[in-house]
């Protein structure tokens, strides 16, 4: 491939980036409004737990992770995500699984999610302040 081929290759991929960053690009807003749902599929889903206590832990993490975000704590509230996440993949994947597999994952995806609209957050703000 020729260098001026190249370049404009690589030119029409940083925009495609761009603008793709630019439409996944979330607000803190949004991220809470998205926390919130999983916090109430995690509720939802109890029928789904042995026990209730494992619920009662979950969501305590997602509340600590919902006012983490608020306060702009963002890395602390990816890593009580990733707390919750982890919490559920070891409830589902013990020898006598405390949760159905299928809920687990659903949640874990859901939190997933909500990590992707935190860190967009977060890639925005370091976008926006290095062009300041």
């Amino acid at each position: 491939m020729k260098f001026p081929r190249l370049v404009a290759l690589l030119a029409a991929l940083s925009l495609s980036l761009g603008v793709v960053g630019g439409v996944a690009a979330s607000t803190t807003e949004q991220c809470q409004s998205q926390l919130t749902t999983l916090r109430a599929d995690t509720v939802a889903s109890q029928s789904s737990f042995a026990n209730p206590k494992d619920v009662d832990g979950l969501v305590a993490k997602l509340d600590a992770a919902a006012a983490k975000l608020q306060v702009e704590k963002n890395t602390d509230a990816v890593h009580k995500l990733v707390d919750f996440q982890t919490t559920l993949n070891a409830l589902a994947s013990s020898p006598k699984p405390k949760v159905d597999a299928e809920v687990a994952q659903r949640l874990v995806q859901e939190a997933q999610a909500v990590i992707d609209c935190i860190n967009a957050v977060g890639s925005e703000y370091c976008r926006e302040r290095s062009l300041a």
